[in-house]
């Protein structure tokens, strides 16, 4: 008996929580129409704290948009940034792979291997070693920027859900404040209006619990934001670390390939046959 009892205690506890759950989820959607209408007051947050939270949205805005793009020229290959990104959420490193640069490279190192005994094939494979070694300058940067760069940005977005968490919370907190706020004003004696004041007073101390949270995670999100800009700087450094390093061996290598120990030498040949010949018919 004493069994059935708590159960059935259970289910009126359950069943007091749901409809307390529905009233709240009545009251907020009945104020949230009613300030869509201008029907009703509503608590509007002080500029400052407006300004805070649209310095944070932007900032949240243009960093994803900067991740992608970046992301985009590291690696043009949609399959391959969606692969890593995969990989990066099970918690794999993200695969290696040779650069467009050092494909390129490695084709003109086989094509020039395979006519190796031509002119042709000896420019081949001094461009192959040099694009090769261009591609592995490019492939230094897409790593440095990543870590520098993007790595930074990514792991700050995905703190801001908490952030984000804690607004919706204010938002909500904010509506219940109103609701009752209103019902207060709605009130037709004095003694409702008393009787109602009390749910205003308990909803006015949780929001305010809520404003504090809510605004010193803004603030110290917005200070970390304002640091986001070392990792600008790092993006400047590594890109002219690479646009370096790939000048130099660019210049290096057309000199090479101007200067080649082969070159002309198989155009020599065919003159020489050709003169033999001839010295043969007269």
């Amino acid at each position: 008996m004493k069994y059935e009892d708590m159960k059935k205690s259970k289910a009126g506890g359950a069943g007091k929580q749901f409809a307390q759950f529905v009233k709240v989820g009545y009251n907020r959607a009945r104020q949230v129409t009613g300030e869509k209408l201008g029907t009703v007051q509503r608590t509007d947050y002080d500029r400052e704290f407006q300004d805070l939270c649209n310095r944070v949205d932007k900032h949240s805005f243009w960093a994803s948009m900067l991740t992608s793009k970046v992301e985009l020229v590291l690696q043009p290959n949609p399959a391959y940034r969606f692969e890593d990104f995969v990989n990066e959420k099970i918690g794999n490193e993200r695969e290696i792979r040779h650069t467009y640069t050092e494909q390129l490279g490695i084709c003109m190192l086989n094509a020039g291997s395979d006519m190796s005994s031509s002119d042709y094939g000896q420019a081949l494979l001094i461009m192959g070693d040099y694009e090769n070694r261009i591609g592995e300058a490019e492939h230094k940067m897409i790593k440095n920027a990543y870590v520098k760069f993007v790595k930074p940005f990514l792991e700050a977005a995905a703190k801001e859900g908490a952030i984000n968490s804690e607004r919706r919370t204010l938002t909500a907190l904010r509506l219940d404040l109103d609701a009752a706020k209103n019902r207060v004003r709605d009130a037709k004696s004095a003694e409702e209006m008393k009787n109602l004041e009390h749910f205003v007073d308990e909803a006015q101390k949780k929001f305010d619990e809520q404003y504090t949270i809510t605004r010193e995670m803004l603030e110290e999100r917005d200070i970390r934001n304002a640091e986001m800009v070392e990792h600008v700087e790092d993006l400047a450094k590594v890109q002219v670390e690479y646009f370096k390093a790939a000048h130099e061996l660019a210049i290096e290598m057309e000199d090479k390939v101007l200067n080649r120990p082969t070159k002309g030498k198989d155009m020599r040949k065919r003159k020489s046959s050709g003169t033999s010949s001839s010295s043969d018919e007269e």
